[in-house]
């Protein structure tokens, strides 16, 4: 586990995300303590180092985590060693506590009076490192001070009644004293909150430590300060910890952590509590162990990790005895055996042998089969001869079974060579007898001869020996394939049709639903056996009715680029016209330009808008840009925008010409997210402030100082927004947990401006019941289509889907797909930018290459 504050260089919209990682291994492969820390620094950094929304953020750390449990998987393959990982996101701001699960685990949040019991195995998945697509369950609950959070990737049932009982009890010390009783599985984190000052204080016990003598107990207790992601410090996970965070000024959180996962060195009985001054205490270690301490070794060994059962035991360190001399059995004398080795006294000492009146002689002999190709030397039977005063000397294992394995070995090479003779022999005979001429024949004398016998040589027993295996072979695959392969696919179809007949007969559109998706899943395994026309047709007829209850349209979407835009880039931003596309490239912070031909784009690779110093002007990383109307006083095409509040205009063979805002009236920006050009005013969201200005233009030139959208009511999560969209008076704020809060702009001095946040979004299909799809999709970007057909679009990149909702109401009315199965254009990732042209063409960007669709409704 571990638990860092905001380092000082973030990237935008991670400055106050306090981040805690959960990560519990499942299988039989091995992670060394420096692999876990060094995946944990890298999730955390990479965690920073991601702009955009927070679950965007989120699922790029759970998705690095994958991606080295999977290449450690495929690696050991071979070797039958697996590693499953068990993940747990918390990311905290202020009052806010966003959570992601990855596999099946568990988080529970305890308030005063209530809990809440957050697990979810069907969403967050079986875990990371098993395939390259990975399942998070997000959920976000309310921290108040006192407020209990745990996280564990297995739940002991005797928890249940200590976290969600009727009125589950917020004391630190007390519900540690109970967690900690339990003898199940107590890998797990207990995080409590309290008013602070913005740091993370880790407390933590040396438990490894030697007791003191009895009677002497001794407190230790290390306070670690995490400030930033630069002191990431690994916490041995052979200790229990406490971890104490509080975020800010907004709203201060302290949490307490308890690493559950112990070992301490044999012979110890040490057992720890928690005082009032958050201090472990470690008692004693007696010399004699009484029946009440004997129970308390028995409780901690619940969570030690026991040897293994198959463990090698250790080798003697010093040399097996010489062993006795070996004599013919006509020139045998008598050997004095070494003095016996010391045994422990906890072992009982065997009985001397009866000594009898003549010397034992122990006589090993060598098999005496004559081998053709390789000689043996096999020595002469020998004879060892005991002392009758002393007992016999007891073999060592190591030559026995040395010896042993030379038997196997020999025996194994000699029945495979009489199994070879045999069956030459009887090649030999029987082949000849298959072939014409082996008939007897009268000789010269008129006495009957019989023809030479056949002979066929070594090397033809060999081809033939591995011939006959492959053609049978051959001939079980070519039967196996035209007749056990079509019994399965018979088998699978039939399910489909008989998931058919059911779909066609019910009328709640909801079992209608799951019907046609018990289709697609039967159809999905016939085809792993074969495709055919039957299959394809019962596809897409399943399909399309299922899009149709579940109001997905399915665009032909074309990529636009033959081989993409090149390199690493990554799109973040996109604005169109009826002719040209712009791209904001989310690495270097310039902007793309291509040209529509009508099948395809062309990039223009001399087109210039990067930032930099431009007449006098510094400008910064661009963060958003819009396609500006053909007629402007600058004469540029697009408008691009840092966010210090210095403007970028470019168009194509010009030089970029970089203009400032107006100051703003007795205040900064902040950081600014996003801007949105509407009947000529500027838009412009900082978040960072809580803030929406209003900047007057006239052919898109801006010179007087701006005025202040909202009135006395400012969305509550105003701070967490990271898009906009404009129409007239209405003003649609789009923040990163997905909700929509919406403002009606007032013109009258008497009637303040109003905001509802969030707005609920309006599901009409039927079909949909039982599920949320809205809670299902990860909407990261917002843009309002033109008059007269104006609809408000929601970009849910993990899906590759855009939802449309009229505008106001924000009632569903469809959701924009590509081909589904076979037929998706899509490569796999993330959508990074959507953008719609004023002639309703729809582009989409996933990593370096966009798509487009002309024929959007």
């Amino acid at each position: 586990m571990l638990a860092v504050t905001a380092p000082r260089k973030t990237a935008r919209g991670r400055e106050k995300d306090n981040l805690i990682i959960y990560l519990m291994l499942s299988g039989n492969a091995t992670f060394s303590t420096t692999e876990l820390t060094q995946i944990n620094k890298n999730t955390a950094n990479l965690f920073y180092q991601s702009a955009g929304s927070l679950t965007s953020a989120m699922r790029k750390a759970a998705e690095n985590i994958n991606s080295v449990l999977l290449e450690r998987n495929l690696a050991t393959t071979g070797r039958g060693q697996y590693a499953l990982g068990l993940l747990v996101l918390a990311v905290i701001r202020e009052g806010q506590c966003t959570l992601s699960l990855s596999g099946p685990t568990h988080a529970v949040w305890v308030s005063e009076g209530q809990s809440r019991h957050i697990h979810d195995p069907a969403l967050s998945g079986k875990g990371l490192g098993a395939s390259q697509n990975i399942q998070t369950y997000l959920s976000q609950v309310e921290l108040h001070t006192n407020d209990l959070l745990v996280l564990c990737g297995k739940f002991p049932k005797d928890w249940e009644a200590d976290l969600l009982g009727e009125r589950p009890s917020t004391l630190l010390e007390a519900s540690y004293r109970k967690l900690t009783f339990t003898k199940g599985d107590l890998n797990a984190a207990l995080i409590q909150t309290q008013t602070g000052h913005g740091a993370i204080t880790v407390l933590h016990a040396d438990i490894s430590t030697a007791h003191p003598p009895a009677g002497q107990p001794t407190t230790a207790t290390v306070t670690e300060d995490l400030s930033s992601s630069e002191s990431f410090d690994s916490q041995d996970a052979e200790a229990a910890s406490l971890e104490d965070i509080d975020l800010g000024e907004g709203f201060p959180i302290q949490s307490q952590s308890i690493y559950a996962e112990q070992s301490k060195p044999e012979g110890f009985n040490t057992s720890a509590s928690f005082s009032e001054d958050e201090n472990v205490e470690t008692a004693s270690h007696p010399t004699s162990i009484t029946e009440e301490e004997l129970d308390e070794l028995v409780d901690f060994a619940a969570h030690m990790i026991q040897p293994s059962a198959y463990a090698i035991p250790p080798q003697p360190s010093e040399l097996p005895p010489a062993l006795p001399k070996i004599e013919t059995p006509k020139q045998a004398t008598t050997n004095t055996i070494s003095t016996p080795r010391n045994f422990p006294p906890s072992i009982p000492r065997s009985k001397p042998l009866e000594q009898k009146p003549e010397p034992a002689k122990i006589i090993i002999e060598e098999p005496e089969e004559e081998l053709e190709e390789e000689e043996i030397e096999v020595e002469e039977p020998i004879s060892v001869t005991a002392s009758p005063s002393l007992k016999p000397e007891k073999p060592d294992a190591h030559v026995i079974a040395t010896r042993q394995m030379a038997k196997v070995m020999v025996g194994g090479i000699q029945t495979g060579r009489r199994a070879g003779d045999s069956l030459r022999t009887f090649l030999r005979r029987f082949i000849p007898r298959l072939l014409p001429g082996t008939e007897n024949v009268e000789g010269a004398e008129g006495e009957p001869q019989q023809q030479k016998m056949f002979f066929m040589p070594t090397y033809m027993l060999v081809v033939l020996a591995i011939i006959i295996p492959l053609v049978f072979g051959t001939i079980g695959s070519v039967v196996y394939l035209s007749l056990g392969q079509s019994v399965q696919y018979d088998e699978y179809y039939s399910q489909a049709l008989s998931a058919r007949d059911q779909a066609v007969s019910e009328a709640d559109p909801a079992r209608q639903r799951e019907a046609w998706q018990n289709v697609i899943s039967s159809v999905d395994r016939a085809e792993d056996y074969r495709e055919t026309n039957e299959s394809d047709f019962l596809r897409t007829e399943a399909q399309s009715n299922l899009d149709t209850l579940m109001g997905n349209v399915r665009l032909e979407f074309v990529p636009a680029f033959t081989n993409g835009i090149g390199g690493a880039t990554q799109i973040s931003r996109m604005a169109a016209s009826e002719s040209d596309l712009y791209m904001l490239d989310a690495e270097r912070g310039n902007i793309l330009h291509a040209t529509f031909t009508g099948r395809s784009l062309e990039l223009d690779s001399a087109f210039n808008c990067q930032p930099g110093t431009h007449a006098g002007y510094q400008v910064g990383t661009l963060v958003d840009l819009l396609a500006l109307p053909k007629i402007n006083a600058a004469g540029a095409n697009v408008l691009g925008i840092d966010s210090s509040g210095n403007l970028l205009y470019c168009a194509a063979g010009q030089v970029p010409q970089a203009i400032p805002l107006p100051a703003l009236p007795n205040t900064n920006w902040g950081r600014i997210t996003s801007f949105v050009l509407d009947n000529g005013n500027l838009y412009v969201l900082d978040s960072t402030s809580r803030a929406v200005w209003v900047f007057v233009g006239k052919d898109s030139a801006f010179v007087d100082a701006p005025y202040f959208y909202f009135g006395n009511q400012i969305p509550a999560s105003m701070d967490n927004a990271i898009d906009l969209s404009v129409s007239g008076d209405d003003l649609y704020l789009l923040h990163a947990d997905g909700h929509i809060s919406t403002c009606t702009f007032s013109r009258i001095a008497e009637t303040p401006t109003r905001c509802i946040d969030p707005v609920i979004f309006q599901d009409s299909f039927p079909a949909h019941q039982g599920i949320n799809v809205f809670a299902q999709a990860h909407f990261t970007q917002m843009s309002l289509t033109n008059p007269p057909n104006s609809v408000v679009l929601l970009l849910d990149s993990e899906n590759q889907s855009v939802f449309r909702f009229s505008p106001r109401s924000l009632e569903l009315q469809n959701q924009i797909n590509g081909h589904a199965g076979k037929g998706n254009p899509f490569k796999s990732g993330s959508v990074g930018a959507m953008t719609v042209s004023p002639n309703y063409v729809l582009y989409l960007a996933i990593g370096d290459q966009v798509y487009f669709a002309t024929n959007l409704p």
